[in-house]
């Protein structure tokens, strides 16, 4: 049986570092996460731009939707009503 890889894998799973060979923490870094030296792979470097990319927007998105609600309830309302909609598993002390 031979190895083909996907076409649509992720191509850096088992990215490492190509000054001290060790596997990569993050694949979002431009840095090794062990000895600091700059990774100069340009696939690498694009892979984790669009993902730091995607994290920013889905953080801006998250602001966006507190300060809306903020803006709607007021800072008292949105955390009452974000304690009656998600009480948590905290049950009081007997």
């Amino acid at each position: 049986m031979t190895d083909i890889p996907n076409a649509n894998a992720p191509a850096a799973e088992a990215k490492v570092c190509p000054s001290c060979h060790r596997k990569l923490l993050t694949q979002t870094s431009i840095l090794c996460n062990w000895c600091g030296a700059k990774i100069d792979d340009p696939e690498y470097l694009a892979r984790a731009a669009e993902s730091r990319q995607a994290l920013d927007q889905q953080e801006r998105a998250q602001i966006e939707a507190t300060v809306q609600e903020e803006a709607r309830y007021g800072v008292f309302g949105r955390l009452k009503r974000r304690g009656s909609t998600n009480p948590g598993g905290n049950k009081p002390l007997v």
